[in-house]
Formats: C-alpha cells, sequence, structure tokens
C-alpha cells in the first residue's frame, strides 16, 4: 500500500479504586496492533509478568486470527483513554447462510453475490459511484470489510481511482500487525484519528462497536445512528451519544450481549461487531 497516494477526503467541520469505563462517541488513535506482552506492558505502565503472553491465532479446520488495536484518546481530546478492542478474521472466504459469496474490490467496495456473474450483472442496477470494479473483484474474508471500514474512516480515505489494499493478507492472518501499524503510525503522524462509540459490556468490561466507525470531525448523522442502533447494531449501547463516565445507575435492566472475549485482566480489554464470535473462548 502507498500512504502516499490515498486519496484523502476534505476535512469535516486511575491506579487506586475501580476501574473508570465510559460510554458514547469518543475520538482515538490507535497506537498498536497485536504487540507483545512488554509492549502491552509498557502501554500500560504495568509489570511484564502481570501480562499474559498473548496468542493472536487459532487454528482448528480454519485459522482465525485475534487482530488486537490498542487505543489511546486523540491528542486534541480532553479525555483520557486507554485500552484495546478486537477484530476477527479468518483465512476461508466469506459466505452467509443462505450460501452467497461477499465480494470486495481493491477499493475496499464490497457486495453479495452467489456468483461473479451474478455479481456483475447486480452491478450494473445500482448507481456507478457504488459499483464495485469487477476486474478486481474477488471473494473477501471474514474481518476484512470491517479493517477496510476503520482504514477508510481513520484517514478519510475515499478510492476512487488509487486502490486501498493491504499489501499482505496472509501476514495478517499470521498475526503480523506491521502494515496496520505503520498505516496508524503515518496517520497519527498527520493527527489522524477515528471516532468510535463505546459502551460497557456485562455491567464490567469496557466495549468498543467495531461495527462502525465515524471520521474525526464528523457530524452525527442518520446513518450514523442506524448502523449503531439498528438491529445489527451496538448490544452495549446506552441510548446516549455524547461521551460520559459510566456509572451502573445508568445500566438498563437488561445489558445481554454476545460474548466477545474473556477477561483475565481487568484492564485489557476486548470487543466485536455483532456478527463475530469469539473462537478463543474456552
Amino acid at each position: 500500500m502507498n500512504l502516499n497516494e490515498l486519496e484523502v477526503g476534505s476535512s469535516s467541520s486511575s491506579s487506586n479504586g475501580p476501574k473508570k469505563m465510559y460510554t458514547g462517541l469518543a475520538p482515538i488513535q490507535i497506537k498498536m496492533v497485536n504487540p507483545s506482552a512488554k509492549q502491552i506492558a509498557d502501554f500500560y505502565g504495568i509489570e511484564e509478568s502481570k501480562v499474559k503472553d498473548p496468542n493472536y491465532v487459532k487454528e482448528d479446520a480454519e485459522i482465525t486470527t485475534r487482530l488486537d488495536f490498542f487505543y489511546e484518546s486523540h491528542p486534541d481530546s480532553k479525555h483520557d483513554l486507554k485500552g484495546k478492542f478486537s477484530v476477527f478474521i479468518r483465512n476461508k472466504p466469506r459466505e452467509s447462510k443462505s450460501g452467497k459469496k461477499q465480494y470486495i474490490d481493491n477499493y475496499a467496495k464490497t457486495s453479495w453475490a452467489n456468483n461473479l456473474s451474478e455479481l456483475s450483472a447486480n452491478q450494473q442496477k445500482v448507481k456507478e459511484f457504488m459499483r464495485l470494479d469487477i476486474d478486481s473483484a474477488r471473494e473477501a474474508y471474514p474481518g476484512e470489510e470491517t479493517i477496510y471500514k476503520l482504514l477508510k474512516a481513520y484517514g478519510n480515505i475515499v478510492p476512487r481511482t488509487k486502490p486501498l489494499k493491504l499489501s499482505n493478507w496472509k501476514d495478517l492472518i499470521k498475526g503480523n500487525g506491521a502494515e496496520l501499524e505503520k498505516f496508524f503510525e503515518f496517520f497519527n503522524n498527520n493527527n489522524a484519528g477515528v471516532m468510535v462509540m463505546m459502551g460497557v459490556r456485562d455491567w464490567q468490561y469496557q466495549d468498543v462497536f467495531t461495527g462502525h466507525f465515524m471520521t474525526l470531525g464528523s457530524k452525527l448523522s442518520d446513518y450514523d445512528k442506524r448502523q449503531i442502533e439498528g438491529d445489527y447494531g451496538f448490544k452495549s449501547f446506552y441510548d446516549g451519544y455524547v461521551f460520559s463516565e459510566y456509572s451502573q445507575e445508568d445500566a438498563p435492566e437488561s445489558n445481554e450481549v454476545e460474548a466477545s472475549s474473556s477477561a483475565d485482566d481487568s484492564m485489557i480489554t476486548s470487543s466485536t461487531s455483532k456478527e463475530e464470535e469469539n473462537p478463543f473462548l474456552m
């Protein structure tokens, strides 16, 4: 990926006591992807012996990889956030329960179809700017769309004539986050970042919605609200978008969400979108 050639759009106008958790929209910067135990310890300012050695790859019938994105508050923010969220990817192409395949092109556009012929025919029925590039279209992998949504929102990237494509998906499947880290470092140096929706899972774990990301400075739209509040939206949503500290008094009567991770250390949290079950749970 040539970072200097990405098409960027124009800008839109404590150690003591219980661990603080937050809800609402928050601007963040991603600092590390799949770091070592030592890097995690340094990030949180704790002893390495207190960090379980991370295992990012699980091999069964297919390979499943957990990508951990460690974030901090955006430098322009008044908040003091530090945590992580996770996205799961797999090495087997993504299919719906009905057998349809998800396709993706070199510009990170996606669509569903039974085969390439059907995909090509379907593209003639949609507006030109929404069409996939059939020449570069291929079967997408689980989690791939989520990764590209994050990258596009993070860098305010609007691919039109220049591709947005990671160089080596095989490295990512192996748990190597170096290319993603390079991407985030590049945009962090330009004061970029991303807006994420935060919530609290099971009344005790900080949760970050990975089903939708917003560009810094963008206004909350009806589309954003549908993505977050819809039937397939954020299960840890607390009926508000204003960033605020969480109190159990704010909790609804029911906060049933799909399990996203085990939490051996309350400082180190993990989150998934609605479609991603955690294969690392034992």
